[in-house]
């Protein structure tokens, strides 16, 4: 059976690694945003779709460039598509067909995926 990463719990992954790299709490973020701090838990492990201009604004609040998030996720994608173990897939399929990977399992992951043959 496959593992499932959806695209949303790539990017909130991203998400959530440069909030911690920058020493910030979700109650910052949840302040500077207006998006309550529960919410934006879902959204940083990937239990709910982000928006567009959720994400633009969580962007801001950290203090980086949108793109920059969506081009990191891009590289998780690229990275688990040449693994036969490892599905990225819309949350919506993933709803239907099981468990999902989300967090630290994607961080975990994508070291070992990113480090290989290195």
């Amino acid at each position: 059976m496959n593992q499932q990463i959806t695209y949303n719990a790539l990017v909130g992954f991203e998400l959530e690694s440069i909030r911690k790299e920058l020493g910030k709490e979700q109650s910052e973020i949840s302040t500077a945003t207006g998006i309550s701090q529960p919410v934006l838990s879902r959204l940083e492990k990937g239990k709910a779709m982000i928006t567009i201009d959720q994400l633009f604004v969580v962007c801001g609040a950290l203090g980086v460039k949108p793109e920059n998030i969506i081009s990191k996720a891009s590289k998780g994608v690229e990275a688990f598509s040449t693994e036969d173990a490892v599905n990225v897939t819309t949350t919506k399929e993933a709803n239907t067909s099981g468990a999902v990977l989300t967090g630290a399992a994607i961080g975990a992951l994508l070291t070992l995926f990113l480090t290989k043959g290195k």
